[in-house]
């Protein structure tokens, strides 16, 4: 029998045969006729051949079944581990939610913001939305995230809920690497009074956090879902589809920045860029230029606030699409911890935040290109949609590509030690829409994505982030 092995994005993928349903793309992606010669071999002669195969080539593996990308490599592998287990996109992404949580709490928490944008490319119906992050979803008895993810699993979960908040909690109490990222975190919050002082390397544990998981994990569903009230419920909308350069897009509707996005790419469309024209300096000043403009026509800036953001990737074996994003008002929210052992995101937040999900697919090609990631920004969305669609980048070139961001008074600045950079003629072609271009320090807003071609997955995790993503 062939084993189904795990995968980092830092480990290349092993070629091997395909592993077939009967919703499966072909070379041609009209059909899924592959599977027809199977008939003609028998059963020991099939043996003969897979064991002379792992003689002669290694371990088997068959193309990966699905992928979870996030901000950090523990939770991306608890993301795969229940898609293993038989779970859907879905429960990966708030399984990898919990753990990020814990993992990742200068951006996220248990009491952290959240929007799902879930998408069947089977079904191909417009994506569903579920946000979680007005006002009014909030309740007395759960933090913010908790009841977010609560109402996704009671609407679309199908493994247990103590499978998806337990491994959470155990990477809580076990601890986990202090991350170069988190340090830095710390010292840009000045939030040293809530771990400590904290070294890159060392192991982080967080006692009274893993036992307020175990009690989350270990509530039965009617008492969890009775905390589901229609006072908190979210809002449950259906995604936006908008066409660029032959994909078709696909945003949250209002309050949304997704639709800003949106108008945005509509304006760089009309350039009439080219693969070419994307090596160019003046097409990363054009890029700019539009975003700086749309920002002070839309008013952005007083319209939204740009919080924290981790994202969440996920594509499983049926074809379900997730983009989760999730943050908080800024890093470490309101930089107070209760006695649970989590943070509490600011309140009485007077604006939106700007993070925004996405999925994206062939406008002409059933198995062509599909994308799954996620933006804190507009500038940012801008820049990856276009880097994935124009310059036609794979998944890691297009999120480590170099950045710029356009702040609230209006001016540019760019990332000053993420790498690659921008090259000296794009900074001086930069530096004409704003003379005195800032250099951002970390750290930065990172997005996460899968793409799939035909049966083939491929995924990355930013670097900004500090993750890997995971395959099986």
């Amino acid at each position: 029998m062939f084993a189904v092995t795990e995968t980092r994005e830092d480990i290349p993928l092993n070629k091997g045969k395909k592993s077939e349903s009967w919703y499966s793309c072909n070379e041609d992606c009209l059909n899924g006729s592959k599977f027809v010669n199977v008939a003609f071999g028998t059963l020991t002669f099939v043996i003969t051949v897979a064991l002379l195969v792992q003689i002669y080539y290694g371990d088997y593996q068959v193309v990966p079944h699905g992928s979870v990308a996030t901000d950090s490599l523990e939770c991306s592998k608890i993301g795969t581990s229940i898609l293993k287990k038989g779970g859907n996109a879905i429960d990966a992404a708030i399984a990898s939610a919990f753990c990020l949580a814990v993992a990742a709490p200068h951006v996220t928490g248990l009491d952290a913001e959240s929007q799902l944008l879930i998408y069947n490319h089977r079904t191909r119906l417009l994506p569903n939305i579920i946000d979680f992050s007005g006002p009014t979803a909030v309740s007395k008895n759960l933090p913010h995230l908790v009841l977010s993810l609560a109402y996704t699993h009671q609407q679309y979960g199908s493994l247990a809920w103590k499978d998806l908040v337990q491994p959470a909690a155990e990477l809580a109490e076990q601890g986990y690497l202090i991350s170069k990222i988190l340090v830095e975190a710390v010292s840009k919050a000045k939030a040293e009074d809530l771990y400590g002082r904290l070294e890159p390397g060392q192991i982080l544990k967080h006692e009274n956090l893993s036992r307020t998981l175990k009690k989350i994990a270990s509530m039965p569903n009617d008492e969890l879902y009775g905390y589901i009230k229609t006072m908190n419920q979210p809002i449950i909308s259906q995604a936006i589809k908008s066409t660029f350069n032959s994909y078709d897009i696909y945003v949250p509707n209002t309050p949304s920045i997704g639709q800003l996005v949106i108008a945005n790419l509509q304006k760089v469309e009309e350039f009439n860029f080219t693969k070419e024209d994307t090596n160019k300096p003046e097409y990363i000043y054009r890029l700019a230029e539009t975003t700086q403009t749309i920002y002070g026509e839309q008013n952005i800036s007083a319209k939204y606030h740009e919080g924290t953001s981790s994202n969440i990737a996920v594509i499983d074996l049926y074809d379900n699409y997730v983009s989760l994003v999730t943050g908080m008002y800024d890093l470490f929210g309101s930089g107070e911890m209760t006695t649970h052992g989590y943070i509490l995101d600011v309140k009485n937040k007077e604006k939106p935040c700007s993070r925004v999900p996405f999925v994206i697919t062939d406008g002409n090609l059933i198995c062509g290109r599909r994308m799954v990631f996620g933006a804190n920004d507009l500038s940012v969305a801008t820049q990856l949609v276009t880097s994935l669609l124009i310059a036609n980048e794979n998944a890691t070139e297009s999120i480590e590509s170099p950045r710029f961001h356009v702040f609230r008074n209006g001016t540019i600045g760019i990332e000053g030690s993420h790498l690659p950079a921008f090259n000296e003629d794009i900074v001086n072609y930069l530096q004409t829409l704003t003379p005195n271009l800032a250099l951002i320090s970390e750290p930065y807003s990172s997005s996460n994505i899968v793409e799939k071609v035909k049966d083939d997955l491929s995924s990355h995790s930013d670097s900004r982030g500090g993750g890997i993503a995971s395959r099986f």
